[in-house]
């Protein structure tokens, strides 16, 4: 992998757990909004399959 994919895969990663994290504290902590944090903890969880689909070694 070249070094500037790698940067990006690291941003992507880090700001996947940051997203994933504010969705969970979305709701519990605003029981009115649950939506919006399951959609946030969902986007996290696309955001880090995709960065294991691109670290993957090809076969």
């Amino acid at each position: 992998m070249t070094n500037m994919l790698t940067i990006i895969l690291s941003f992507a990663v880090i700001a996947a757990f940051i997203i994933g994290g504010g969705g969970v504290w979305i709701m519990l902590k605003r029981p009115g909004e649950r939506k919006k944090g399951l959609l946030m903890v969902g986007v996290a969880v696309v955001t880090l399959v995709n960065v294991w689909l691109l670290a993957a070694p090809i076969p």
